[in-house]
């Protein structure tokens, strides 16, 4: 009798174990897809930014590109804006033609280009540029160029809740005059 009294005491004290055992297992178990989760996450959030990046750098070109567009469809247009002003880019549907507008309202017949999906805003600042005696541009000073233009777009937006902003700057001429 004392035989069985004895297996059956070491038989309990391995339940114990095994179930010690199992509450370690599943431990480990949750906190390894926790960690996997917290991957997860931030590599999406990764990946989220990079897209919203690679957006706003192909606004910028887009941009440039429709800059560049006006000037060549007529340099009046761009010499008679006012310099060191926010404009807007506005794509003109009836004329298929884009148009700047200092005004962020919509146009009749356009399709405005900020904010862009709700997410981006875009300017368009127009500044003048002074040439040296050796028709150099300069930082500042020296002899204004009408036929040339100093162009800075800005794109901008809101991630986690900070105002970003990505800008491209470039010089256009008239080149057809």
């Amino acid at each position: 009798m004392q035989v069985q009294i004895k297996m059956i005491n070491k038989n309990k004290k391995n339940l114990g174990f095994t179930l010690i055992e199992v509450l370690v297992a599943c431990s480990i178990i949750s906190l390894s897809m926790f960690a996997l989760m917290q991957t997860a996450e931030n590599g999406i959030r990764l990946s989220n930014e990079a897209l919203t990046k690679s957006q706003a750098s192909l606004l910028l070109e887009e941009g440039a590109e429709s800059i560049k567009a006006i000037r060549d469809s007529s340099w009046t247009t761009i010499s008679n804006l006012n310099l060191n002003t926010p404009y807007h880019l506005f794509f003109n549907t009836t004329i298929k033609v884009w148009e700047l507008n200092a005004s962020t309202t919509n146009l009749s017949g356009c399709i405005p280009s900020y904010p862009i999906d709700g997410i981006f805003n875009r300017t368009v600042t127009f500044s003048s540029v002074g040439r040296d005696t050796n028709d150099e541009i300069l930082a500042s000073g020296g002899t204004i160029d009408t036929g040339t233009k100093k162009v800075t777009i800005v794109v901008t937006w809101n991630s986690q809740k900070v105002l970003i902003s990505k800008s491209l700057s470039f010089y256009i001429s008239n080149i057809f005059n």
